[in-house]
């Protein structure tokens, strides 16, 4: 008769003590899922964590990734799916962890990575678009205004949505909060479509009263964007995207942790790309002068945490750089609305 408890071959047995494992530790994967999921706090995230656990011991058990993802399948006709897709990244990777204190951690971990790997690409979100078609054309068309009134603003805010990405992945985001700060940081600068030529195309720096008016544009662009139902959602983001973590900032002078978080991750990546880049009156700062900026202005300008989130991204990117002064700016297209990734 063929045995089949944890003796009747090493890699079986170790495979079941991890699921027992999993079980054993419901109560920390429920919180590592509660404090990533958005639409679904507290009794909500223990209904997911409840069925997936009892996935993930079963998938992990049998070696067997399809009981993930049938259970991705059945869970995203109840749930938001970027909350599915939150929950299997939470549990896998706090699942992770745990495997580490047994004694085959390297089949375990290659095994928990298959899993997350092919529920992810079952959910359409690896690679995938949770955006509506209707709602990118419509940001879409928003960029076209902006770069008909300039180029240079049209590309740095694309630029600016491609660091809010890199920013969002380092201060490990879910994917809606993830993708809400990208859009909205793609969006930024659009209320410098009411800026006036004269004042945006200077090619010198600008007077006290023309600050003034160039500072409209976070005003204008969350008017812009309340008048747009697809994209109201981020107008108060772009309002406050120049508030000063001190509270000296523009428009309503908001400080600390009354800055919408969306807004203050904005901020920095949008200083960030303006430093590095060349501009009329001054050339670009190299990435160390740039982020010595950023740290002066840590727990005054900016909020602290994403400054730190930042040092750590910009080192990143500076290592895949040969020449860490030279930071070109990126292809039109490497944070168009239809190309970029929006999912975490």
């Amino acid at each position: 008769m063929r045995r089949t408890d944890e003796h009747a071959d090493p890699m079986t047995g170790s495979r079941l003590a991890f699921a027992r494992a999993l079980h054993a530790n419901r109560s920390m994967l429920a919180d590592a899922v509660g404090e990533r999921l958005t639409h679904e706090p507290g009794r909500g995230a223990a209904l997911i964590v409840r069925t997936l656990v009892t996935a993930m011991a079963k998938a992990v058990e049998t070696a067997d990734p399809q009981v993930i993802v049938h259970w991705a399948h059945m869970a995203r006709g109840a749930h938001c799916r970027s909350d599915v897709s939150d929950a299997i990244v939470s549990v896998c990777n706090a699942a992770i962890e745990l495997s580490r204190l047994h004694e085959d951690a390297g089949t375990l971990l290659c095994l928990i990575e298959i899993i997350k790997v092919k529920a992810q690409e079952a959910l359409m979100l690896r690679g995938g678009d949770p955006v509506a078609k209707e709602d990118r054309a419509t940001i879409e068309a928003v960029l076209a205004m902006l770069r008909a009134r300039d180029e240079a603003t049209c590309v740095h805010s694309r630029a600016t949505g491609m660091w809010c990405r890199r920013l969002a992945e380092t201060l490990g985001l879910s994917g809606s909060m993830s993708d809400r700060i990208v859009l909205a940081g793609v969006l930024h600068d659009v209320g410098k479509i009411a800026t006036p030529d004269e004042i945006l195309l200077k090619a010198g720096p600008l007077n006290a009263d023309e600050w003034a008016t160039m500072r409209q544009h976070a005003v204008f662009g969350a008017e812009i964007l309340a008048d747009i139902p697809s994209l109201a959602q981020y107008a108060a983001i772009v309002r406050s995207h120049h508030e000063r973590f001190d509270g000296t900032g523009y428009p309503d002078g908001l400080a600390g942790e009354a800055i919408l978080f969306e807004a203050r991750v904005i901020a920095v990546a949008d200083a960030f790309h303006a430093m590095i880049s060349d501009r009329p009156y001054r050339t670009a700062l190299s990435f160390g002068n740039a982020l010595a900026v950023l740290r002066e202005g840590s727990g005054t300008q900016w909020d602290t945490e994403v400054v730190a989130a930042m040092v750590t991204t910009a080192a990143a990117a500076r290592n895949r750089s040969a020449d860490a002064s030279i930071t070109p700016a990126p292809p039109t297209n490497e944070i168009s609305v239809s190309a970029v990734p929006l999912t975490g």
